[in-house]
């Protein structure tokens, strides 16, 4: 009883550790002017979002604390699924490419615009999910599933620094309720930090205003179907490879 009380302590200490590293970044990142003079736009989207990382990565080595997460997790091999959560989304966005605008100029090609930029939104939702799902979702684990998941949806909410009563506020925290409990689930049944990250990337790239927005729904519709079917057959399909190896090497 006293080392599951002292575990949960320590947990709660590497989570206020966690936190307050993230919204300490986030802060300089995005309300002050510590990134103006960095011109690398790329740069600058992966610092606005690398907080929860840095975070969770100091809170790991600070406490000891055993890291379940893999860029893979259970969906092997790993280049399977970088073609899945990376490769065909960002194939996706370059078809449609960028659509220029008179707050969008591009200097390059608008196709090879848009797989660069999906690939930006990809990293930065990585970069997060280190620190939502990687983190703090198993660190939470001693919660009822239910309240873990509004208390990682509040405290992304929180770390977000938009603090007016607005109903547009109120249904963001309930957006990242919902998201925390969807990509939550797909954590805890794959723990792969490219599968959380993709999902995280959807609602960021489906709110992101470059692209076309028919062809942004049917690159993003066509994701998520793939990635749904990947992960809930990807047990089935795992075996059938299994079996057909073995009765080709047993042939052999």
């Amino acid at each position: 009883m006293k080392s599951s009380e002292g575990s949960t302590k320590k947990r709660i200490f590497a989570i206020i550790l966690f936190y307050a590293i993230a919204v300490l970044i986030r802060y300089l990142t995005n309300k002050t002017g510590f990134l103006d003079h960095i011109e690398n736009a790329f740069l600058k989207i992966c610092l606005q979002g690398v907080g929860p990382a840095i975070g969770a990565l100091v809170a790991f080595k600070a406490f000891g604390l055993k890291l379940t997460y893999s860029f893979a997790g259970k969906l092997k091999p790993l280049l399977l699924s970088v073609f899945v959560f990376v490769v065909i989304p960002v194939a996706g966005f370059a078809i449609i490419g960028v659509t220029e605008s008179e707050h969008v100029i591009v200097t390059s090609n608008v196709f090879l615009a848009g797989a660069k930029l999906s690939l930006y939104f990809l990293i930065y939702a990585i970069l997060e999910e280190i620190g939502w799902r990687v983190f703090l979702q198993e660190q939470l684990g001693f919660l009822n599933k239910y309240l873990k998941y509004a208390v990682i949806g509040t405290l992304w909410f929180i770390w977000h620094l938009n603090f007016g009563l607005t109903i547009s506020n109120l249904i963001f925290l309930f957006v990242l309720i919902l998201a925390s409990w969807g990509i939550g689930t797909v954590g805890d049944k794959t723990k792969s930090i490219l599968g959380v990250g993709a999902f995280h990337a959807l609602y960021n790239l489906f709110t992101a205003g470059h692209f076309d927005p028919k062809g942004k729904i049917i690159v993003l519709s066509v994701c998520a179907l793939i990635w749904v079917l990947y992960i809930v057959f990807y047990d089935s399909i795992s075996k059938r490879v299994l079996h057909w190896k073995q009765q080709r090497y047993g042939e052999n």
